[in-house]
């Protein structure tokens, strides 16, 4: 398994090199979101995908993505 964590803000996104093709994916945010007052219909998200990777990288990569209003963190577990 390979897992970590990510401190996030704003909307971006982060590139991870894998060790082998994963049979399982998790990313979760690891807090409770937080109402922003002034836009009470926004909400935080996170998700994330396997590519292959045919930069420097070479081999599979994970690609987390996310849009958030402060600051979260954000959880990844790859199962292989």
């Amino acid at each position: 398994m390979q897992r970590g964590e990510l401190t996030v803000t704003g909307q971006d996104f982060a590139i991870i090199k894998l060790t082998g093709f994963p049979s399982k994916v998790d990313c979760f945010f690891k807090d409770q979101a937080v109402l922003v007052p002034c836009n009470p219909h926004h909400y935080d998200e996170v998700e994330c995908e396997v590519h292959v990777s045919n930069t420097s990288l070479s081999g599979y990569v994970l690609k987390v993505m996310w849009t958030v209003t402060g600051v979260r963190e954000v959880v990844f577990r790859v199962y292989y």
